[in-house]
């Protein structure tokens, strides 16, 4: 029987989708489920950016955006957590209602707009937590600030070495002109400060924490190319592929028109095409983490040969449950062996 369909879906999808968020986060950080017994697979350890991963599933940002819950999550057998988006002052976010539920689509409007509590408090929920595998912290500009890179450079001296990487967030379509950063005339000015940032902080620190690039799914191929050219040029250690989408195809649920990003279901085609072009573009040269309607060991597959190292899911977490994690991690470790393969690394990229 499975426990969260059966009994917690019903009760939470009564609810408003932000109260019933809020609700799951005051769950799981007062560890008021029972957790599943975790197995893990040697053909599902993977390496990448000098980082250990038991498993290529990572919890993607957005679920825990106030970082209180990376040790609970990490429970349901996750390989890591990536905790946020984080801005340096506390902020509301849009007005509510905010968040939607597309039932029938499997999939999640959101308009958020980075709400969160500020980095001071996010940075003392995190020392709160015995965290033992890999996380990463997300971060993105204050809604009020014009000049973005002073966000983004305060929060790398903010949060440089106290988690395994951090995620420089410019593709969140719910703050006003952030995802400008991704064109050509912004982003390669716009890296060479973060890059610069991150070789002052590895001498102040003798650590070399990963920092990784989300783009947007909304990109043509031109858009991609010149990201591509400029990840590799200035030696950005990893894409995430991709944030949210503001397309609106084929979709038949009643909240189908809300304004903000599209999560779930409908997102897994757009991203693969995505991704596919930018593992092409990057010749494999760069490690790339794949995220967008990931529900089954099946869909994490196709990424992975489709050029990801690691995957994210988040709205499958809400509609299938906590037990999906060790389910997928399962079938996984079927689909290599019936592929001869007995590394999940060995499957990156084989269909492109």
């Amino acid at each position: 029987m499975n426990y969260y369909k059966n009994f917690i879906k019903p009760i939470l999808f009564q609810l408003d989708a932000e109260k019933s968020h809020n609700l799951a986060i005051f769950i799981l950080k007062n560890n008021l489920l029972k957790y599943p017994k975790i197995k893990n697979y040697n053909s599902l350890k993977t390496t990448i950016c000098d980082l250990n991963f038991d498993n290529p599933l990572m919890m993607a940002a957005g679920f825990d955006k106030n970082a209180e819950i990376i040790s609970s999550l990490l429970k349901f057998g996750f390989g890591a957590v990536e905790c946020g988006t984080v801005t340096p002052k506390t902020q509301e976010g849009n007005p509510k209602p905010r968040i939607f539920r597309l039932k029938d689509d499997k999939a999640i409007i959101n308009r958020l707009g980075f709400n969160n509590i500020g980095i001071d408090n996010f940075l003392k929920n995190i020392q709160k937590q015995n965290i033992t595998q890999p996380f990463g912290i997300n971060i993105g500009k204050n809604k009020d600030q014009k000049d973005a890179i002073a966000d983004y450079l305060k929060l790398l001296d903010l949060t440089y070495g106290l988690s395994s990487y951090i995620t420089i967030n410019i593709s969140s379509p719910n703050t006003k002109d952030l995802r400008n950063i991704q064109q050509k005339s912004e982003l390669d000015l716009f890296l060479q400060k973060i890059m610069a940032k991150k070789s002052e902080l590895i001498t102040k620190t003798s650590k070399n924490i990963p920092i990784i690039l989300k783009i947007a799914p909304d990109l043509n191929d031109q858009e991609l190319q010149d990201i591509a050219e400029s990840v590799l040029n200035n030696k950005v250690d990893a894409v995430i592929i991709s944030n949210s989408t503001i397309t609106r195809n084929n979709l038949i649920s009643k909240n189908q028109k809300e304004i903000g990003g599209l999560t779930g279901k409908p997102l897994f085609d757009i991203s693969n095409k995505i991704l596919s072009k930018f593992y092409q573009l990057t010749e494999g040269e760069i490690p790339l983490i794949a995220a967008g309607g990931i529900f089954s060991a099946e869909d994490s597959y196709e990424k992975i040969k489709r050029g990801a190292s690691l995957v994210q899911i988040y709205s499958a977490f809400i509609y299938e449950g906590f037990s999906l994690v060790e389910k997928i991690k399962k079938d996984l470790d079927i689909l290599l062996k019936k592929d001869g393969l007995n590394s999940i690394s060995k499957a990156i990229g084989i269909l492109s």
